[in-house]
């Protein structure tokens, strides 16, 4: 008797910790997808950092997507993560990271100066086919489709 007494306090004890074991597993919450619908649909093409055209026959990049930054800098690859105010005014770019490749210098200064205007941003527009990447010091990043 003392055995199945035993048993059965084991049986319900395994009964037991498997619903403790399913709430904790509960799945996670979903992420909300980043709000600023004018920034995704395709690439853009960077044209000014800072009020200086960009380096002749570069080509820095930059595209939205689920979340999710990347383009060319100008020599390198650039990825990060981005997520836009409910009003979708501000924006916020993050977790930012690059290949680090080496080229001629005018390139890595322009890269330069884009990664960490990126970085920087806090705010954008779009009028018409023309994105304005803008910080709160001032520094903009214009880019076209």
């Amino acid at each position: 008797m003392r055995i199945f007494a035993i048993a059965a306090s084991a049986v319900a004890l395994a009964a037991l910790s498997g619903c403790a074991g399913s709430s904790d597993t509960a799945a996670p919450a979903t992420k909300p997808a980043p709000t600023g619908a004018a920034l995704a649909g395709g690439e853009w093409a960077v044209f000014e950092i800072n009020g200086a055209p960009i380096v002749a026959d570069s080509k820095p990049t930059i595209e939205f997507k689920d979340g999710r930054v990347f383009g060319a800098g100008s020599c390198n690859r650039f990825m990060g993560g981005y997520t836009v105010s409910p009003d979708g005014v501000k924006l916020q770019m993050s977790q930012m990271a690059s290949t680090m490749m080496a080229c001629p210098d005018p390139l890595m200064q322009q890269e330069g100066a884009f990664l960490k205007t990126l970085g920087d941003v806090t705010g954008y527009s779009v009028a018409g086919n023309v994105l304005t990447l803008t910080t709160a010091g001032g520094q903009t990043v214009k880019a076209r489709r």
